[in-house]
């Protein structure tokens, strides 16, 4: 039966779908794979980053307090001990000095502080997008080189027979099934189980019953009997058949 031929070709094209989705597969868990070694080759330079702002962090600390200590012992000097003239001008020259580079370092530390939380953010966001490649990753078939190599390589050939069999239907026939495969992602048949249609799950008119029991007893072979609901062309399996 034509309905048979139909079937089958189905069956062939879902098969084809399926092997294109695994390639497809296998190039993006490649992808993802690159993608995850080179975001943590840049998690690995701004931890590398991070590390070094906290030692510039305590080096910049240490020197702000030694900076403080003579200030204060210079401020201590000014205001108890008897002294020259010129010995207070050049006091208070070095206090002058010391205040102005204390005000650099605390400048500095300002900045250290502001580039590190700008790192830790980045490092952060690519922390993350590790975890979600990795996620995505995981999710993905595995496919190894062998088997892939199998799987390109059979791909010519179904194709070959998918067109072979379309090239022999009945020229409405194949118009129809070309249009619904388009429609339904290669599926274009479904099938009729328990006077129900297996796609959208409608119980089946009994006009539709009726053609179907014709079609199926001989009476019209080459007719195409399709759901009034979703449009897809029914099918009853072999088994199934009075």
């Amino acid at each position: 039966m034509l309905i048979d031929k139909l079937w089958e070709l189905q069956e062939l094209q879902l098969a084809y779908r399926q092997k294109e989705r695994l390639l497809q597969e296998s190039d993006l868990s490649s992808l993802l794979s690159h993608k995850i070694d080179e975001t943590e080759e840049q998690l690995a330079a701004l931890r590398g980053q991070l590390e070094t702002f906290r030692a510039d962090e305590v080096r910049i600390s240490e020197k702000l307090d030694d900076l403080s200590a003579k200030v204060h012992e210079a401020g201590a000097k000014l205001g108890k001990e008897e002294m020259s003239e010129d010995k207070v001008q050049k006091l208070e020259e070095k206090m002058k000095k010391l205040t102005l580079e204390k005000e650099k370092v605390e400048d500095a530390q300002g900045k250290n502080f502001h580039d590190r939380q700008d790192v830790e953010d980045q490092t952060r966001a690519s922390e993350l997008l590790v975890e979600k490649l990795r996620k995505e990753l995981e999710s993905i078939p595995k496919l190894d080189t062998t088997s892939r190599a199998a799987v390109k390589k059979s791909l010519p050939t179904l194709r070959k027979d998918i067109e072979t069999r379309k090239s022999k239907l009945p020229l409405k026939a194949k118009l129809i099934f070309e249009n619904l495969s388009e429609k339904f992602s290669g599926a274009p048949i479904a099938r009729a189980v328990s006077s129900t249609c297996d796609y959208c799950h409608v119980r089946l008119s009994q006009k539709t019953l009726f053609r179907l029991r014709n079609a199926e007893s001989g009476g019209d072979a080459e007719e195409l009997i399709r759901c009034e609901i979703c449009g897809k062309i029914l099918y009853v399996g072999t088994k199934d058949r009075e």
